[in-house]
């Protein structure tokens, strides 16, 4: 008699199956915490650089670099059935950080499939990245 392995070898838990280990789940939430992090911190900051250099107070407040690319942002805005667009001059980029973290962290009720290992790989950089300057 042979002994079918599991086609999926998804991680279970006692809540269900997950895509990926309990140490990448840890680092995607320590991702997603300083994402959100930096997402306070840059607004922050933009605040702060659009006053005139004379009315700023205290010293240039600061933000993980990592979730940041240097490009001008036009981030798309409502105010009732008005559309418009804010412009920033750094754009806030989340690395695709919150869609997975979402997903390692809802259980399924059947086998899901894995993270690819070249997603771990990446997970582990930015991990390492962001680690240096958000702890």
């Amino acid at each position: 008699m042979l002994i079918e392995e599991n086609p999926s070898p998804a991680f279970q838990s006692r809540w269900g199956y997950h895509p990926c280990t309990y140490d990448v789940y840890r680092k995607l939430k320590d991702l997603h915490r300083w994402y959100w992090s930096c997402v306070y911190d840059f607004h922050r900051w933009n605040r702060w650089q659009q006053k005139q250099p004379q009315n700023r107070v205290g010293s240039e407040p600061a933000f993980c670099p990592v979730f940041i690319e240097d490009t001008t942002w036009y981030k798309p805005c409502r105010r009732g059935d008005d559309t418009h667009y804010k412009v920033y001059p750094k754009k806030l980029v989340d690395r695709d950080i919150v869609g997975l973290f979402r997903r390692a962290r809802t259980p399924s009720p059947g086998p899901v499939a894995v993270f690819e290992p070249v997603l771990l790989q990446s997970i582990d950089e930015l991990h390492a990245q962001a680690g240096g300057w958000c702890r």
